[in-house]
């Protein structure tokens, strides 16, 4: 079974339908669940989800139900200790773009330090630190 770490722009775009990557997001996810795969989320990424809603959305309903799905274990968490905060600032690189941010980074590096074999998310800066995106199981 494949394990795939999640990034908050693809729960982003398949909850929010008129996200520009919202079509691309869903195709991927019904991809995924077709072929068993296991999603893994750092709390970084839920924490960007909620905040994201809340702030940008202005949406604290949605805000509040994810928090409590988070509350009440509907996420598989993998942690975020100091090793694994130091690994992501070795790969966060704040000059480079202001896109890449260190949510990014501790994503990468989970995915680097547990052998995840693919990143859901849309985000290209995946493919430049040696990681391949979900889409990439289905468009070979």
């Amino acid at each position: 079974m494949k394990t795939l770490v999640v990034d908050a722009d693809a729960i982003i775009a398949l909850i929010n339908k008129v996200d520009v990557l919202a079509l691309d997001a869903v195709k991927t996810l019904k991809d995924l669940y077709a072929s068993e795969v296991k999603l893994v989320y750092p709390p970084t990424t839920i924490v960007e989800v909620i905040t994201t809603f809340q702030r940008k959305f202005s949406d604290s309903g949605l805000s509040s139900v994810i928090a409590q799905m988070l509350k009440d274990g509907q996420f598989n968490i993998v942690p975020v200790d100091q090793n694994l905060l130091e690994q992501a600032e070795t790969l966060f690189k704040p000059r480079d773009s202001k896109q890449n941010t260190m949510f990014n980074a501790v994503i990468a590096a989970i995915a680097k330090t547990t052998n995840a074999d693919v990143i859901f998310s849309l985000d290209k800066w995946y493919e430049k630190v040696g990681l391949r995106l979900a889409t990439s199981l289905f468009n070979t």
